[in-house]
């Protein structure tokens, strides 16, 4: 778990636009605390599916739920493991 967060964090700082006032957390916001645009989620996911081997266009990942860092976290175990990725789980609460 702790290192697919430190990865899933160490990529969403490279897409991230501006950087966080708070220590990264699974409850930071893409958008409003990362600044990251419509664009680089796509390019920070496909990237998250390179690392893990997965096409996301076959795993029907659905970008529109992807809000906060945790939910990145959970979709990269969730491919990593080799689960389709609907919503993610894991951050859901």
């Amino acid at each position: 778990m702790q290192r697919s967060y430190d990865r899933v964090c160490a990529l969403v700082l490279q897409y991230a636009q501006t950087t966080p006032d708070l220590p990264m957390s699974p409850s930071l916001s893409l958008r409003r605390d990362l600044s990251i645009d419509s664009l680089s989620l796509v390019s920070l996911t496909l990237r998250i599916g390179d690392e893990v081997g997965v096409d996301l266009n076959e795993a029907g990942v659905d970008l529109g739920r992807l809000d906060t860092v945790g939910d990145l976290v959970a979709l990269f175990q969730t491919l990593q493991t080799g689960g389709h990725h609907g919503e993610p789980t894991a951050a859901r609460g």
